[in-house]
């Protein structure tokens, strides 16, 4: 049931516990009327506020650094936007090596903080302004998934707030559930799911890399990947990251009856310069053809392959079955759509067309998951434009 729309004052003197302000045109969520904005300034006000929220029969929603807001599936009206910028603590134990950072920290610039320590979180999301509790929420990997896990193996334990204001650690919940993987992805917001708070989280770091050199390989066909991967696996040179990008190509007048794509291959390689220079070799050797060993990262690593008005899928194809995902949109949209991500644990984007006829989108994402499903993957729509969210609502889940 939506909450019902407070007008301001109705919130005035209501004892929230933290700075609250009117919202204004900054604090947008695509498709939701927002009233509210409050600021906790430590996880104890995060608590009072979330307590008193749902005490008071408010929507509440919370926003880091606002870059994935358009994965989120928000609720006509959110009362109360919890903004968690001032939850950004950061403190490194050099006894444990691990760190504990607030959910509103940038993790970008604490991978700099903590590099001064030579160490590294095994973190590097493609939102460039991506914060801990956003990523944990959204589990967004990046390309050192390939050596490190996903996200929740990285989490050592986690701070929550739950709807109702009670506090809770992951690591207690899940020694409760027999798990060592603190997975926090119940926490994301979205459809009649009440908002939890990430408020803290412990991270594992690692040793910074000595350095780092890429191995770049030119895909002239999707059938291609595969063969490539299981190369570059077989060789035994402890890869970092191997990600694919499969450019596709935007449907324009011009471009409308093509169905080829030349895409690109990356393997990133790290450890000391001459460890570098004698594997880089090696596997430049194996892959043959074009392949080139650089030190500059290509200038799509780590990026989304979507842009604004497409819709982002997210894949899951095992076994390194990524190439049947690209010959399937290929047939469905007829040409290649842009395809980007880590073929080395078979998680990757799709960028599909936004101006696809409502029917012949939705017979696109159902293919998708039937392929994918046959082999034991997923297709999830992640993102899509606010005219199509209503659409596309059951693809939203696995």
């Amino acid at each position: 049931m939506t909450a019902p729309v407070r007008e301001e004052s109705e919130l005035d003197g209501l004892r929230l516990g933290c700075p609250v302000r009117p919202a204004g045109a900054l604090d947008t969520v695509d498709g939701a009327l927002v009233r509210w904005v409050a600021a906790p300034r430590d996880p104890a006000e995060a608590a009072a506020l979330m307590r008193r929220a749902h005490e008071l029969g408010l929507t509440v929603l919370p926003r880091g650094s606002g870059s994935k807001t358009s994965w989120l599936d928000p609720p006509p009206v959110v009362d109360l936007l919890v903004d968690l910028s001032d939850l950004a603590t950061l403190h490194y134990d050099p006894t444990t090596e691990q760190l504990t950072v607030g959910a509103g920290a940038g993790v970008a610039a604490t991978q700099d903080v903590i590099a001064r320590s030579g160490r590294r979180l095994a973190l590097d999301p493609p939102s460039p302004r991506a914060t801990f509790g956003g990523v944990l929420a959204a589990a967004e990997f990046g390309p050192l998934t390939h050596l490190y896990g996903p996200p929740a193996v990285q989490v050592v334990d986690a701070t929550v707030v739950l709807p109702d204001g009670t506090v809770t650690t992951v690591a207690d919940r899940a020694r409760l559930l027999g798990s060592s993987i603190f997975d926090l992805r119940w926490t994301h917001p979205g459809g009649p799911h009440p908002a939890c708070l990430i408020v803290e989280v412990t991270l594992r770091t690692y040793p910074l890399a000595p350095a780092a050199a890429w191995v770049v390989c030119p895909v002239l066909q999707p059938l291609q990947v595969a063969t490539l991967r299981d190369d570059v696996l077989a060789a035994n040179l402890a890869p970092a990251a191997i990600e694919l990008d499969m450019p596709g190509i935007r449907r324009t007048p011009q471009a409308g009856g093509r169905r080829d794509a030349t895409g690109v291959m990356a393997v990133l390689l790290e450890g000391s310069p001459v460890s570098l220079a004698d594997r880089g070799r090696l596997l430049v050797r194996r892959l043959g053809g074009h392949a080139h060993l650089t030190t500059q990262a290509p200038l799509w690593w780590g990026k989304y392959p979507f842009r604004p008005g497409e819709v982002a899928v997210r894949l899951y194809a095992p076994e390194g079955d990524l190439h049947s995902v690209c010959y399937t949109l290929v047939d469905a949209i007829g040409s290649p759509v842009p395809v980007r991500g880590s073929i080395g644990v078979g998680q990757a984007w799709a960028a599909v067309p936004g101006e696809l006829p409502a029917g012949r989108l939705v017979s696109v994402l159902e293919t998708l998951r039937e392929v994918l499903l046959a082999r034991s993957g997923s297709a999830v729509v992640q993102a899509a434009p606010p005219h199509l969210r209503e659409l596309l609502a059951p693809y939203r889940v696995p």
